[in-house]
Order: structure tokens, then C-alpha cells, then sequence
């Protein structure tokens, strides 16, 4: 292997930080058991709210606004890749991703050797040729029928009491066939899908978190038959945050038994390892259920732990934008240098940024009002955030808020500019 580390990058899909790193409930010993030999970031930040541009970013560098990848053009082509820049310099490279928006079809596979969906997928070829008339109706009105179509859909599924069952994908032992067919150096990207919607734990952990006094109440399969819908009561959500936590202890027996196996073969050792979630999850704050229409902060704050070869500082509290393990593998493999932004100096970032951008909804009505208004003109529009770590800027459609960190709905103020610390910000929050 000589000096270049192998590279593991390893995404929790829908991890909010607060609840995995509660170590109250025992949601995710496997990740604190990881934690505890390795540098933990406590105030990780994301710069979206979902997968395609959450992804984009740790495959950039950028943030949304920059690589384009959005709710709105929802295919990654921006270059360069993470994986492209590693493979020119000599890596193998390897992806393995059940998640149907991190996929060949939706420009991700650029740079891999090879790019495991664990699902049919189309060839690459056919994909790459079927992104720029994605991005062109996706970003056009003929999109407005559609979208309300989707939703209106969605909304009449309901609720349901009865969970799907949990996917047995076969994850773990591709992963481990890819491994023992390499060659050091090289650089492995997988996406634990385990924790996202709809709710689907493993019945152990159904039985151990899920009160059963709880087990006739409804709750919905996918976000947008709450917020569009009827919507779920008391009692659902309440089966819905227990469901999470299962949901939660499911994906982290996945990292177990993978770091287990990746142990076992030898090829962790001397290795950068990268665990974190791509976004969080509402569970109900500010009226919301999943990680769409939203920057708060149960959808934008995840964990972050890292491995670093030589070692590094066992915490750092300062907040760090997640885009910055792009920077963090280019520079420990000695591809780029990136002092500056590297994870591994401990420099916590002033501010961070993100967006959501709205497919034609009025995101202030739906989050403040519960109502369900489209607008063609609110195509592409931003919901962005700037944090300080104490302080957090919402902004949309030229009205912005105020918070104070933790959000709370009761403390969302009208900003009041000359008296908050993003004035002495240069610009506005564009995400």
C-alpha cells in the first residue's frame, strides 16, 4: 500500500445527529464503539436536506448552490469527482449504494470502477444520455402537473399500521467481495440505506424500542402523505420517533457487521475511515415528517467520525460543513493539498450554509401555515440557511427568520437587521 491510505467513506442515509449520538437509549453502540477510537465532530453540519445534493457535495467540495445538483435538477454532473480525482491519481475505485437517488441513473457512478446498486440499474451509457432531459423537465412548468399529481397521490395512501419489512439486500457481503477482489490503494463509497423511510426495522428492535401500547397507531409510509394528507396524531408520531430509533439500532448492526468484516481482511488497517450521515430526519418538529421542505435542524445536523491514519484529536466541538471530506480524503491520500479545509486540523468553519429548493411550493405557507400552495414562480427557489453555531438565518422568497440555536418553532423571529451576528456576513445565505 505504501504511504496512500485505503479510503472508506461510509454514509448513514437519514441519521439525525442528536439521536445517534444519545447514549441514553443504546440506539447506536456500534458507531460510539467506533467514536471512541477515532475523532468525533459534535456539531457536523449539512448543506442539504436529502440525498442527491447532500452526496454532491461530499463528492465536490461545493455547496448545492455550486454543484447543482438540487430538488429541482436532481442529477449530479458537475466535475470533478472525488472518485475521478482518485482514479486519475492510481486509486481503485468502488461504490455500493441501495439508494435509488444515488445511482449510475442519476450521474453518480462517474469515477467508479465499478458502482453496485444491489437493484436493476440502467447502463451507464443510457444513463448518462437520459440526465440532460431529466434536469430540462425538471426544471421546467411542464413539471407543475406532475408535482401536484405526486403529491395529491401520495397524500391519499394515508397511514398504515403494518411496517414493510426490513430489505435484505446482500449489502455486506458485496462489499466484502468487491474487497477481497482490490487492490491498495483504494477507495470504497457505501450508503447504508437502513434508517430511511418508510419505517422498516428489524422486529428485534421493533420489540426492544416500540411501547406496545403503541402498535395499532398509524403512521405514514413516506413524508408527503403527512404533510399532504391527514397527517398522523399524537400517538403516531410517537410510534414513528420509537420506529426511527429501531430503524436506527437496524442500520447500526449494518455498520457492525461491516466494519467486522472490513477488520477482519486487514484493509482498515493504517486507513482513512469516514462515518456520517448525508442528512438527518423531522420527526415531527415544525409539523414535519421526513427531510423534504426543510434546512431546521433535525435535517441539516448529522454525526461525523473519522479515522485518521496518523491519528487525530479525539473531538472537535466547533461546527464543520460536511462537503469538507472532499477536501479531507484528497489531502490525507496526497492528492491535493488542502491544509485549510481538511477535517483533520480541527478548523471549525465561521459559518455554514445549505438550501432546499422548492419544486414550485410555498415553503413559508406549508412550514408556518400548513398549507399546501404552489407557485410555478417559487421553481427553484431557495430555502437557505447561514448558522454560526449560536445563531441560524432562514431565508425564503425574500422573508427571513431568525433562531437561536437549538430551534425551537416558539423562538422563529422576523430578522432584524443591525441587531444579529449574520450582519457582518458579506452576502446573503444562498445555499
Amino acid at each position: 500500500m505504501g504511504d496512500r491510505p485505503n479510503v472508506f467513506l461510509l454514509v448513514l442515509d437519514t441519521v439525525r445527529r442528536d439521536r445517534a449520538y444519545d447514549d441514553r437509549r443504546e440506539v447506536m453502540p456500534t458507531l460510539r464503539r467506533f467514536a471512541a477510537g477515532a475523532t468525533t465532530f459534535t456539531d457536523a453540519v449539512a448543506p442539504a436536506s436529502w440525498s442527491v445534493p447532500a452526496h454532491a457535495s461530499l463528492f465536490t467540495g461545493c455547496h448545492p448552490g455550486t454543484h447543482g445538483a438540487t430538488t429541482v435538477r436532481p442529477v449530479f454532473r458537475a466535475e470533478p469527482t472525488l472518485p475521478g480525482l482518485l482514479s486519475a491519481a492510481g486509486y481503485e475505485t468502488y461504490a455500493v449504494s441501495p439508494n435509488q437517488y444515488v445511482r449510475p441513473e442519476t450521474g453518480f457512478a462517474r469515477g467508479f470502477d465499478e458502482f453496485e446498486t444491489l437493484s436493476p440499474a440502467l447502463p451507464p451509457r443510457l444513463a448518462a444520455l437520459l440526465a440532460p432531459a431529466v434536469n430540462r423537465f425538471m426544471y421546467s412548468p411542464a413539471r407543475y402537473p406532475p408535482e401536484r399529481l405526486l403529491n395529491a397521490v401520495r397524500a391519499r395512501r394515508g397511514t398504515a399500521v403494518e411496517l414493510p419489512s426490513p430489505p435484505d439486500s446482500g449489502l455486506v457481503d458485496r462489499v466484502t467481495d468487491l474487497v477481497r477482489g482490490a487492490s491498495s490503494p483504494f477507495f470504497l463509497f457505501v450508503n447504508l440505506f437502513d434508517a430511511h423511510l418508510p419505517r422498516s426495522p428489524a422486529p428485534e428492535h421493533v420489540d426492544r424500542f416500540v411501547d406496545d401500547d403503541l402498535a395499532d397507531a398509524p403512521v405514514v409510509r413516506d413524508e408527503r402523505a403527512h404533510k399532504f394528507g391527514p397527517g398522523m396524531d399524537e400517538r403516531g408520531l410517537a410510534r414513528l420517533r420509537q420506529l426511527y430509533d429501531a430503524d436506527l439500532r437496524t442500520v447500526d448492526d449494518r455498520l457492525g457487521l461491516l466494519l467486522d468484516r472490513l477488520s477482519a481482511t486487514g484493509v482498515l488497517d493504517d486507513a482513512l475511515v469516514v462515518v456520517l450521515s448525508d442528512h438527518g430526519e423531522h420527526l415531527g418538529e415544525f409539523g414535519l415528517v421526513g427531510h423534504q421542505h426543510s434546512v431546521f435542524e433535525p435535517v441539516v445536523a448529522v454525526p461525523l467520525v473519522v479515522s485518521f491514519p496518523a491519528g487525530g484529536p479525539d473531538t472537535v466541538t466547533g461546527q464543520v460543513e460536511t462537503r469538507r471530506v472532499f477536501h479531507t480524503v484528497l489531502d490525507e491520500t496526497g492528492v491535493r493539498e488542502c491544509p485549510s479545509t481538511s477535517l483533520a486540523g480541527g478548523h471549525s468553519d465561521g459559518v455554514t450554509r445549505g438550501a432546499f429548493y422548492s419544486p414550485m411550493l410555498d415553503v413559508e405557507a406549508l412550514t408556518w401555515h400548513d398549507t399546501a400552495r404552489y407557485d410555478r414562480d417559487l421553481l427553484g427557489e431557495p430555502l437557505s440557511f447561514a448558522r454560526t453555531g449560536a445563531h441560524k438565518l432562514v431565508r425564503f422568497d425574500g422573508r427571513e427568520w431568525l433562531f437561536s440555536l437549538p430551534e425551537t418553532r416558539g423562538e422563529s423571529l422576523p430578522r432584524d437587521r443591525g441587531q444579529t451576528p449574520f450582519d457582518r456576513l458579506s452576502g446573503p445565505p444562498t445555499g
